[in-house]
């Protein structure tokens, strides 16, 4: 495993998983020990490209009324930091990844809140712009000045993100690698090199019917690409797919609700590790379904799947690399009781290969448009 990342201040959870996962691939194809890339690098794409698929969501919806559903949904929050596998990879596929030392971070983009507000003011600004506006013809050009400001704040936010770098570092064998100039581009080719779009999510949602494809809408990070889609499977589905993909020695991406009787100090996720029954005398449970139902279970934070423990062939705890630094839990990683995934765990990214052809096959159906206020939503923003 690599060195254990920290978001700080952010919400950047599913990005840092998402590169997390990809380390070890590109650390054997770079022929170094260990590699991180560089999440500001990427933040700074995703806010440009936020704000772009925020302002073609206010054109879309302007002669709606402000407390349409969809309106509040844009300007509540026009620039969040959350996202999920997908957004990561159209950004890194668009955009290509780049060391963390060719672009490291600042304190805005390990603090955003800052950066986030005034976004924010500024975008709102544009969106009561646009909805007063009276000649549609006039809209490519406002957004073209609007994507302009957002380009000025987030360079004085981040820096200027690179075109070029040159990058050598340690091979195993400890010796330096001879320097190189890459594109951002190219070193995603080389460093990543695999196809993406062979990893698909799966969510295990109580209350909608398994075996079903699903999409949210505005859920991505590109404005052109796909919506985040997924099937919805059983618990014990993910669990199994996570398995194989680990004991086959490729770690998982995963999203969970992450404040659920977690102990972060300790890194331990164990039910019932707050006991409220002994302390006020009554029942506190919920079913799945019930958490999910009642907004009290979603997705809002995204790790990693590294290893497991087995006893008699079934999975008793789980391994998690988080990005919270080494200060939380063992390290930085945290153990999962099984009990703890089949009550938390929403949502898993597999490569296809661990996946049944039947299940696989879901993906090719016509998918069911979930509004971009459900539960499911683009909520992996934990700081």
């Amino acid at each position: 495993a690599g060195k254990i990342t920290n978001q700080e201040s952010t919400g950047r959870c599913w990005m840092f998983a998402g590169l997390n996962v990809l380390r070890p691939a590109a650390a054997k194809a770079l022929g170094v020990e260990d590699i991180e890339f560089s999440q500001s690098y990427l933040f700074f794409y995703d806010k440009l490209e936020k704000a772009n698929m925020f302002l073609e969501g206010v054109m879309r919806s302007r002669e709606k009324p402000l407390d349409d559903r969809l309106v509040e949904f844009l300007l509540r929050t026009p620039v969040p930091d959350g996202g999920q596998w997908g957004g990561l990879v159209e950004l890194s596929r668009k955009y290509g990844v780049v060391p963390k030392e060719v672009m490291p971070e600042t304190y805005s983009s390990s603090h955003s809140d800052g950066m986030n507000r005034a976004l924010g003011l500024k975008l709102r600004q544009y969106a009561q712009e646009i909805r007063r506006l009276a000649d549609p013809a006039r809209f490519p050009d406002l957004k073209k000045r609007a994507l302009k400001d957002v380009y000025h704040i987030l360079a004085v936010n981040f820096g200027l993100p690179p075109k070029t770098f040159s990058w050598r570092a340690q091979g195993k064998d400890k010796k330096l690698i001879a320097a190189r100039t890459f594109t951002p581009q190219q070193f995603f080719h080389e460093a990543i090199g695999e196809n993406l779009d062979d990893y698909y999510a799966l969510f295990a949602i109580p209350g909608r019917p398994e075996g079903k494809l699903y999409e949210i809408d505005f859920d991505k990070a590109v404005y052109d690409r796909p919506n985040l889609t997924f099937v919805n499977v059983s618990v014990e589905t993910l669990k199994e797919l996570a398995k194989a993909s680990i004991l086959d020695g490729r770690a998982v991406w995963f999203g969970c609700d992450v404040g659920k009787e977690t102990f972060g100090d300790k890194g331990l996720m164990v039910p019932e590790i707050h006991d409220l029954k002994s302390l006020y005398g009554m029942d506190f449970k919920l079913s799945r379904r019930d958490l999910v139902d009642t907004y009290n279970d979603s997705p809002n934070h995204a790790m990693v799947f590294s290893g497991l423990d087995l006893q008699g062939g079934r999975v008793t705890k789980w391994l998690v690399e988080n990005s919270w630094s080494e200060k939380f839990g063992n390290d930085g990683y945290f153990t999962m009781l099984d009990e703890w995934f089949s009550d938390y765990v929403l949502m898993v990214v597999v490569h296809k290969k661990y996946i049944p052809a039947k299940v696989l096959d879901l993906f090719q159906t016509r998918a069911e448009v979930l509004p971009p206020w459900d539960p499911m939503y683009r909520a992996l923003t934990v700081h």
